[in-house]
């Protein structure tokens, strides 16, 4: 008894399970209870419902979305949360198997016993740096391909290194390749360096090219996920981003993530800030000093194996050469490639650096992902974060029965608001119109099927509208050189606005206060008076009930104190606007010095040194 379980705590795959599960658990003590920023509360929707999500549509991620969901019951959102730790964990534990799989192939020095210490090292010092750690707390697509990206490399690896076996993993890699694809496009851009591992076996390259078909054709199998869309689009979920059963045009459209291709190379400015900050995430993983046992194992790698190094160094070229150009605020986990393939490269210069010291020093190295673990956890500890929650529901709490609200709040309360809705029937009463998804031609329709009774009453201005639209949906380069064309759509768009208004006079309509004078012409001659985080547009001296209620946001303030990152210092700016805005409507309105101190209070609370907390402070001095 004791040999066997001495053989199988040396069992790779063994020691692999048990690392993920230690990263699993800290994932879970870690993990965000509900809903997170940005796309969260849509994605966590598009699963709950097997709706169809936002360009791409990733079919693969909402199709296992949706089983979990159905597996685990309770709050989708929390249990969704649950399966990006899995799938996370599960990385870290395939990331072990493959720098250990590397290692062996580069044959990297003779130390056996040291290559467990260096992988598991390795492997959690992935598993804990700030951007993998980030995608295991809170559901998004990324925790997946992370997944996959993974797995594939390990498929490929084996295939090059197993003779015997070779087809049988070049089938598993084709495949898992595919599911790659179909689950986030962007993995395209990886496809010549895995293209190059696979070539760098002990076959001469022609030899292997001859074996095509079995990388291809599974690689087709796993991509044919993707007809999964339009089929479910037409069934018409409550998520259906896209409708891409519109037609061909449609679901290319939204396959391909057209409406995103301007912000790829289109700002010079990005490039720069894109390198620095994958500089930052690389040093950080790394703690600096890493960086050389990384250079020494690229140096390792290509002088052993030139064609398999070489391949490592495609796959980093073809991530990075896409995400440095892309000009969007949430990079950070189209790094992820890079950053696993620079790790593994980092445990095989460890192995040639370490491969002398005595054993007992050797072990010392676990000390590492230790010291990880202690300086990541306070900030990747989202245990407590139910700030869009919080903030969602305050807005919603200060809504009339059968509101219109108008925002473009995405990142903390649109696409959270669509999760509520859907997936946990939350106000369902409330119409919730996206400004600026107006501007997309899918965008009326679907609301028309949400929302019949608002949407029927302006259909003349949708109907003016479209046209335009799909003329600039089209060739939106072609359709802006045409002045006339510009101003005519504008006016349609700001004729829609006004049509919410205009032809609803039986329900409240509010706006988001970043709408207040982004489009002229919108709501002229309305009364604009405030309600919680949103603005009640009324017409002039008519009389209206409103709600003005702080229900959550002492919660809303304590989940935000402290926290430092983008999305969290925005929201807190936007909450301490609404604050100061309604303490002094409750002072100047009502002469309700109570009221007033009560949101003064809690802007105190969130921030005693912002700007408006100081004019809040100064008003009863």
């Amino acid at each position: 008894m004791k040999k066997i379980i001495g053989r199988g705590l040396v069992n790779p795959a063994i020691q692999a399970t048990v690392l993920g599960l230690l990263v699993f658990v800290i994932y879970l003590l870690t993990r965000a209870p509900g809903l997170m920023y940005t796309d969260s509360g849509e994605l966590s929707a598009a699963c709950t419902t097997f709706g169809v999500a936002h360009p791409t549509g990733y079919p693969l991620f909402t199709l296992l979305g949706h089983v979990w969901t159905l597996m685990l019951g309770g709050s989708p959102v929390a249990a969704l949360n649950v399966l990006a730790a899995l799938w996370v964990a599960a990385a870290v534990s395939v990331c072990y198997l493959v720098i250990r799989e590397t290692i062996v192939w580069i044959g990297a020095e003779r130390s056996d016993h040291l290559y467990p210490i260096v992988a598991a090292t390795s492997a959690l010092m992935f598993g804990l740096s700030a951007t993998v750690w980030a995608q295991a707390t809170s559901i998004e697509v990324y925790s997946l391909h992370l997944l996959l990206t993974a797995i594939t490399l390990l498929f490929i690896i084996k295939s090059i290194r197993n003779n015997a076996n070779a087809q049988r993993w070049s089938i598993l890699a084709g495949l898992l390749y595919g599911l790659m694809l179909s689950n986030h496009l962007s993995s395209a851009f990886l496809a010549p360096g895995f293209i190059v591992l696979w070539l760098s076996g002990s076959d001469a390259p022609r030899v292997r090219l001859k074996r095509w078909p079995f990388i291809v054709v599974p690689a087709l199998v796993g991509l044919a996920l993707y007809a999964v869309l339009p089929i479910r689009s037409a069934q018409e979920p409550p998520i259906n981003w896209g409708m891409v059963s519109r037609g061909i045009d449609a679901f290319l459209y939204h396959v391909k993530g057209t409406q995103f291709g301007v912000w790829l190379f289109s700002d010079k400015k990005a490039f720069s800030v894109n390198v620095a900050l994958f500089m930052q995430i690389l040093t950080t993983m790394l703690l600096w000093v890493g960086l050389i046992p990384a250079a020494v194992g690229l140096w390792r790698t290509l002088g052993a194996k030139k064609r398999f190094g070489v391949g490592f160094l495609v796959l980093i070229v073809g991530n990075l050469g896409i995400s440095f150009g892309y000009a969007i605020q949430d990079l950070e986990p189209y790094f992820l490639p890079s950053l696993l393939i620079f790790i593994i490269l980092f445990a095989c210069g460890l192995v040639s650096l370490l491969g002398k010291l005595p054993r007992n020093a050797q072990w010392a190295l676990l000390v590492v992902p230790c010291i990880v673990l202690i300086m990541q956890w306070k900030q990747q500890d989202k245990s407590a974060h139910t700030a869009v929650t919080n903030y969602t529901e305050w807005i919603l709490d200060n809504a009339e029965p059968n509101a219109i609200i108008l925002t473009r709040q995405w990142d903390y309360f649109c696409s959270a608001a669509w999760y509520l809705q859907t997936a946990e029937d939350v106000r369902a009463d409330v119409t919730l119109i996206d400004k600026e998804l107006l501007r997309r031609t899918w965008y009326a329709p679907w609301l028309l099927q949400r929302y019949p009774t608002v949407m029927g009453r302006i259909q003349d201005e949708v109907n003016a509208y479209m046209p335009y639209l799909e003329l600039f949906e089209s060739n939106s380069k072609t359709f802006n050189l045409n002045q006339t064309n510009v101003r005519n759509i504008q006016q349609r768009f700001v004729d829609l606005l006004n049509a919410f208004l205009e032809k609803n006079l039986d329900r409240p309509v509010y706006i988001t206060p970043e709408l207040l004078n982004e489009e002229p012409g919108f709501a002229q001659g309305y009364e604009r008076r405030p309600a919680g985080p949103l603005v009640r547009l009324v017409r002039p001296n008519a009389s209206a009930t409103q709600r003005n209620g702080l229900g959550g946001t002492s919660a809303l303030v304590a989940a935000l104190a402290g926290r430092t990152e983008r999305l969290d210092v925005s929201l807190r700016q936007t909450t301490l606007s609404s604050l100061g805005t309604m303490a002094m409507y409750r002072l100047d309105a009502f002469s309700d010095t109570a009221g007033f101190r009560s949101y003064r209070d809690l802007a105190r609370r969130l921030d005693r040194k912002d700007r408006i907390t100081r004019q809040l402070d100064g008003v009863m001095q």
